[in-house]
């Protein structure tokens, strides 16, 4: 960043500084809050601008807040709590009331330190590009698409058939505070339940509602209440079980000695918590801690991070939210910043990692700041922590109506955003600050804001016929929904969750087969094509002889020749156990030794595919196993299709030429064409047609078609011995355009020593690293997403963001369960573009490792995928592709691909090695495997 454009502002002096490479400004010599650097701006009435800024102080620790000074006042446009020696992203915004000149400044108030600052960003937008954006996002995080098929009972598709989708229940929970006036007011309830799907009690669930005199606890009124919502099934949030506000306290608190008070507030953590463990959504442990301290007062600093984990300890099955006010809704209030109550979050995280955390945003507006408050949801959606919308209201005034619907907007379609609650619960005197209806339940305008939006974003009933292949699509709000499908042959009904889970980048196909299909290639070698006559196969109890499975069941013995491959499928499932468990097959030869060919994950009740294989290395007879945990395992319909190589490699060619028609192409002049993104098929049909300025046909132009690049990326490794060899650089860059480095940027080579980082040769883990405590680890480890990802944002196509995190735990074991799902969430904010991998290795290579199967990898990934926070992350799946065995097993590479292929992500080998030998090079390819 250079000075050009910008001055001192107030006394400091300003200069351009360079730090390892990276140019920033610096301001020293501060004397007043204000000093630092400053830039003229002219601003546009009813403009939204967003504005971002990273920054770094010279000494420990402080906040510093982006100001604009415009004609009609002083904009607050966002602060961040910046620290020595790392960079921290100021991110804030305004809505300008005005056209005219302004001027950005920084403040602190530590006027001893230096400020530095790097890369500022003030993005304007108009309404219509804001809202423009928000539609987006709602298409994007609030639906899915869909996909049914119809089939009957033998499995074949029914065309024609008619599919009815009504929505019952919406995914996203939207709901409105209730008191206990509701219980005996019938046109209140009736106003109420056929709208909202959650809900919080306004006051009766508080300790000075519970517990009016010191021992005597009643909970008359929540538990009234509480019965209430369960009878009409409407979720409940719990608020709250302390409140950090003086004012708000049971009178006879005040009175008592520290060993007494201190007795009375844990046994009110237990008494309300227990009570209603497993009946709640949510906790709101601690209300408004950043503003007041009135129990820090008497218990000390780390009273907020002990009453957590006492929650924790007594409900640990429920998120546990901090709730503040003035977080999103005033960026001028620097006690609640989102850097503030970031740093309370972590104080607290410190003392109970294992707890789940939630973010509880209360929400009571004036005038709404939308480019600030999406701003503070995008930092504090980095955590990847459910954030609520906890007491929703607008203060009264002519406008009300509109901006209760503008901040809707903008907290529905933000995607960290996963649930509202509106502070509107109904009294006969009035609400709290705003009502929805009148005292005849007659909606106000607010209240007519409400039911538009609550229609809005439902799905309407959608009705249409399969195609030729018994499909059909809709594109809908995520939510409960009732299926029925018609058909002059058969009728079926089902209830589906259409839930976040469905963006998983691929359709959601209903398919429920009573009865298997028939067996591949008519069951090739073994004939068992049992469908005709519906017998099975069932296992019983034993143990197997690969120490990892409990029962084994015996399909067959077959001969294999020596250099075929063997496709294998089956149709399994399991009874008398679990509802679903893995199912295995193996070969096993003469000499006892178990070759793994695949596993899929089985069910009780519906058949599933098992896809396998295996390359023979050996002539003879082998015995075809199905192992699994489960207590039985049932068997149809199972093939094992013999190839040469010769025909597994006729059957790559014709999967490359395979053509696929597109649109015509229209061209006026000479053509150039790049072939880019083909999926699944390397190959397509293009036909041209050329016309003359007037649009007649040009008969008999000549075409000339010219590749530029290929549109399948291949590349290699490289390491920085490429930097300074050029003959390494000519042979590299004439064949290659996409390449990773072997460890340049991983973090061992980029952070040798805690806090000095050197990306200059971008050169497992660091050392120092392995020791640390929880909180430490995952400080630093938070530092070095922030770093390596913020450095290379934008500029790379992909990240391997958990390398190998089946075959390894290191992060789990410390940071929890969830560690990976946070990583990648956490990296999904500040490289939103880029498609995030989880790499891995044995997962095609090895069908001898069972920690890395295709199964495990694919259920691992759904479980990072639907992680509160990371609805619409690129995902994508990377697999190693380290064949040890210089004779790879091609059949079940196959296989596997077929498995995670149904994700629907896009599949790169990321590290293709092939072990040493003779067969090093002339051996089964894996690369046109691929």
């Amino acid at each position: 960043m250079g000075l050009k454009g910008w001055q001192a502002f107030g006394d400091a002096k300003i200069e351009q500084r360079e730090l390892a490479g990276n140019k920033f400004v610096a301001v020293h010599a501060r004397n007043h809050p204000t000093d630092s650097i400053s830039q003229k701006l002219y601003l546009q009435q009813e403009t939204l601008y967003s504005f971002s800024a990273w920054i770094q102080v010279s000494e420990g620790n402080e906040a510093v807040a982006a100001v604009f000074k415009t004609g009609t006042g002083f904009k607050h446009g966002g602060a961040v709590v910046a620290e020595s020696k790392c960079w921290s992203m100021l991110k804030g915004g305004f809505t300008s009331d005005a056209t005219g000149p302004a001027e950005l400044y920084f403040e602190s108030k530590n006027t001893s330190m230096e400020i530095w600052v790097d890369s500022i960003s003030l993005q304007p937008f108009t309404t219509e590009e804001w809202a423009s954006h928000q539609d987006q996002n709602i298409k994007k995080v609030r639906k899915a698409k869909v996909r049914i098929q119809a089939i009957d009972k033998q499995g074949n598709p029914l065309s024609n058939a008619t599919i009815t989708i009504q929505q019952n229940k919406p995914g996203f929970p939207i709901g409105c505070a209730i008191n206990k006036n509701i219980l005996t007011n019938t046109p209140y309830q009736k106003w109420f339940t056929s709208r909202f799907t959650v809900t919080t009690f306004e006051d009766e669930m508080k300790w000075y509602s519970t517990e009016v005199s010191p021992g005597h606890e009643d909970y008359t009124s929540a538990d009234a209440l509480l019965s209430f919502a369960k009878q009409h099934n409407i979720a409940v949030r719990g608020h709250n079980v302390l409140w950090d506000d003086p004012k708000y306290q049971p009178e006879w608190l005040y009175s008592l000695s520290p060993a007494e008070f201190s007795n009375a507030v844990h046994k009110r953590i237990v008494s309300v918590m227990s009570r209603y463990k497993g009946q709640l959504i949510a906790w709101d442990v601690v209300n408004e801690n950043l503003h007041f301290s009135f129990f820090e007062s008497k218990l000390g600093d780390q009273a907020t991070p002990n009453f957590y984990r006492l929650a924790h300890a007594v409900d640990w099955s429920v998120p546990l939210f901090l709730n503040e006010y003035n977080t999103i809704e005033d960026s001028r209030d620097g006690a609640a910043t989102p850097a503030k109550y970031l740093q309370k979050l972590r104080q607290i995280q410190g003392l109970t990692r294992n707890a789940k955390m939630g973010i509880g945003l209360e929400s009571h507006f004036g005038t709404p700041n939308l480019a600030y408050m999406r701003a503070s949801l995008d930092t504090l959606g980095a955590t990847g922590l459910p954030i609520w919308l906890t007491e929703l209201d607008v203060l009264s005034g002519p406008n009300q109506a509109k901006y209760l619907e503008q901040i809707l907007m903008e907290a529905y379609s933000h995607p960290k955003v996963d649930g509202i609650v509106i502070w509107a619960a109904w009294k006969p005197q009035g609400c709290y600050r705003m009502c929805l209806t009148d005292n005849n339940f007659n909606n106000l305008a607010t209240g007519n804001v409400v039911d538009n939006l609550l229609r809005q974003w439902r799905s309407k009933a959608v009705s249409g016929l399969t195609d030729t292949l018994g499909f059909f699509e809709a594109t809908l709000f995520h939510g409960d929904y009732e299926i029925n499908i018609t058909h002059p042959s058969s009728s079926a009904h089902s209830s589906v969750v259409v839930s976040t889970n469905a963006s998983l980048q691929s359709p959601l196909t209903f398919q429920c087969l009573a009865t298997p299909k028939r067996a591949q290639y008519g069951g090739g070698m073994i004939g068992f094509n049992q469908r005709t006559n519906g017998s099975t196969l069932s296992s019983e109890l034993g143990v197997s002889n690969d120490g990892l499975h409990n029962t084994t069941l015996s399909v067959k013995t077959v001969k294999l020749e020596k250099g075929n491959l063997y496709t294998f499928s089956a149709w399994v499932q399991i009874s008398n156990g679990s509802e679903s468990e893995t199912v295995a097959v193996a070969f096993k030869a003469s000499n006892g030794e178990l070759v793994h060919g695949g596993e899929t994950m089985a069910k009780q009740g519906c058949w599933s595919m098992l896809k396998g294989g295996i390359v023979a290395e050996f002539t003879g007879v082998v015995e075809i196993l199905l192992m699994s945990k489960a207590m039985e395992i049932r068997v149809d319909n199972v093939s094992l299709q013999p190839f040469t190589a010769k025909e597994w490699r006729s059957h790559q060619d014709k999967s490359i030429d395979k053509v696929i028609t597109i649109n015509r192409v229209v061209f006026i002049a000479v053509v150039y064409l790049s072939l880019v993104n083909l999926i699944q098929v390397r190959k397509k049909k293009v036909s041209f047609k050329v016309t003359y300025a007037n649009g007649t046909a040009a008969d008999g132009a000549l075409i000339l078609i010219l590749q530029t690049k290929s549109g399948f990326p291949f590349g290699c490794g490289m390491n920085h011995y490429i930097v300074t060899d050029e003959a390494y650089q000519q042979w590299f860059a004439s064949r290659f355009k996409v390449t990773s480095f072997t460890n340049e940027m991983k973090w061992y080579s980029t952070e040798k020593t805690r806090g000095v980082e050197n990306y200059t040769v971008a050169d497992a883990m660091p050392k120092w690293v392995k020791d640390l405590p929880p909180a430490e680890l995952m400080k630093v480890a938070t530092r070095r997403l922030n770093s390596v990802v913020s450095r290379y944002a934008g500029r790379l196509i992909g990240w391997d963001v958990m390398n190998e995190n089946l075959h390894f735990r290191f992060f789990e074991d410390k940071l929890g369960e969830n560690a990976s799902s946070m990583f990648y969430s956490m990296a999904y904010h500040l490289d939103p573009s880029t498609t995030l991998f989880m790499n891995e290795y044995n997962t095609i290579e090895n069908s001898k490792d069972h920690t890395a199967t295709a199964c495990k990898y694919k259920e691992e990934l759904e479980k990072i995928l639907s992680f509160p926070g990371n609805a619409g992350l690129k995902a994508a799946i990377g697999l190693e592709g380290h064949f040890r065995d210089p004779k790879p097993n091609i059949a079940y590479m196959r296989s596997a691909l077929d498995i995670l292929g149904t994700m629907g992500l896009p599949i790169w080998l990321t590290e293709v090695d092939v072990g040493g030998g003779p067969d090093q090079v002339l051996g089964p390819d894996p690369i046109k495997t691929a």
